[in-house]
């Protein structure tokens, strides 16, 4: 009897583990998971509006997310802290070394200590915003030769005059492309004129798609080397997350130029080729199993997670803290406020992280001094 019991049991397991049921029950890497904590950042923002946010967010960053649902990677343990898997979340396997010492780093920081988890907001402003993490998970080129020579591009360029990004004149390099993964630009900024041939070329901007349709983007300087930021003195361009905001899903033809420069695609043949580009990626994008570009318009609650952080209320701080009014009004009582220049929902008396992180009852992970813009501080926690 005890043999045939033996038997019948060692059968089951050969059969469990032999089945899809079984295997789907293996343990996920620890270092591919996070614990992330929602702090409300506005009065009306929900649940729902932080994971919409979270899965673009994830989306600018590389991630597939399965159509099947984002909530296979989001796991809620109580009302305001969930785990995170990027695994399910559908990082590929360079991403998710990249990822490795960047949760490692906020899994050993005071915050995760204390409360279990990482300030939602604090977690989207250190990858999505940080633009050395940005270029890391999503696997931007780390030379611009190298960008280069993946793409065949076309002999004649757009010369754009008047330019609604750059302070100056710029030129766009377009390359061939009949299918989605051709896909890819490169704007030159720089000083003088394209006109009169005295155009002189200082940084590049390159542009491409991931293979989860998102765009992707990289900023060089002229000896070829990865800048977190494009100059301030030539454009207004910012951080790589600023062109996602500016550009969201799109390629975009130039709004104000109307030229016809002499050995350069007119604008109208510019704007024919962007079109004929979106075409492709729209194809493209329609093809692929991911829920992202169902309502393309959601890509806002991704910039409110960061924006709201970035420019905390006092009941936010309330909350991320875990004081009281009383005393979080104490501990600010000596900074001014001011209302949120994009978003008047986001309130009107408002105060700057740089200002408030070091008030906090423990030590904070410091994040970019701006979330679009040139930064006194980025951070690297790879290199």
């Amino acid at each position: 009897m005890k043999l045939t019991k033996i038997l019948i049991i060692g059968i089951v397991i050969i059969i469990l583990w032999n089945s899809c049921e079984y295997h789907n029950l293996e343990v996920e890497p620890e270092d591919s998971k996070i614990n992330l904590r929602w702090v409300k950042g506005y009065p009306n923002e929900t649940k729902e509006d932080v994971i919409t946010g979270l899965t673009w967010g994830l989306s600018f960053l590389g991630a597939t997310l399965p159509a099947e649902d984002i909530n296979r990677a989001v796991e809620w343990k109580n009302e305001n802290r969930f785990v995170l898997s990027l695994e399910k979340a559908g990082f590929n396997e360079d991403a998710r070394q990249a990822w490795k010492p960047i949760l490692d780093t906020l899994k050993k920081s005071d915050e995760y200590k204390l409360h279990g988890g990482i300030d939602v907001g604090r977690f989207v402003t250190l990858t999505l915003n940080s633009t050395n993490h940005y270029y890391a998970i999503t696997g931007a080129e780390q030379r611009y030769s190298d960008f280069r020579v993946k793409y065949n591009f076309e002999e004649k360029k757009a010369g754009v005059v008047k330019s609604t990004i750059a302070f100056g004149n710029r030129i766009i390099e377009i390359s061939k492309a009949q299918q989605f993964d051709e896909i890819a630009f490169v704007a030159t900024e720089g000083e003088g004129s394209i006109e009169d041939d005295s155009f002189v070329e200082k940084e590049f901007e390159a542009l491409n798609f991931m293979a989860n349709g998102q765009l992707r983007f990289a900023l060089y300087d002229l000896n070829g080397n990865l800048k977190t930021s494009a100059s301030k003195s030539l454009t207004a361009a910012g951080k790589p997350a600023k062109c996602l905001w500016c550009h969201e899903t799109s390629l975009i033809a130039p709004f104000q130029d109307d030229n016809q420069l002499s050995g350069y695609y007119s604008t109208e043949e510019f704007k024919n080729i962007i079109g004929n580009r979106m075409e492709i990626v729209r194809a493209y994008r329609d093809k692929l199993a991911s829920q992202i570009f169902l309502s393309i318009s959601n890509h806002t609650k991704a910039e409110l997670l960061y924006l709201s952080f970035m420019e905390p209320s006092l009941e936010r701080l309330s909350q991320e803290w875990g004081i009281s009014l009383a005393d979080t009004q104490q501990k600010l009582s000596n900074l001014t406020t001011h209302a949120h220049h994009e978003f008047s929902y986001l309130g009107d008396k408002l105060y700057n992280r740089r200002d408030v992180d070091h008030l906090a009852p423990y030590n904070n992970i410091e994040t970019p001094t701006d979330p679009r813009n040139s930064s006194a501080y980025e951070p690297d926690f790879i290199h």
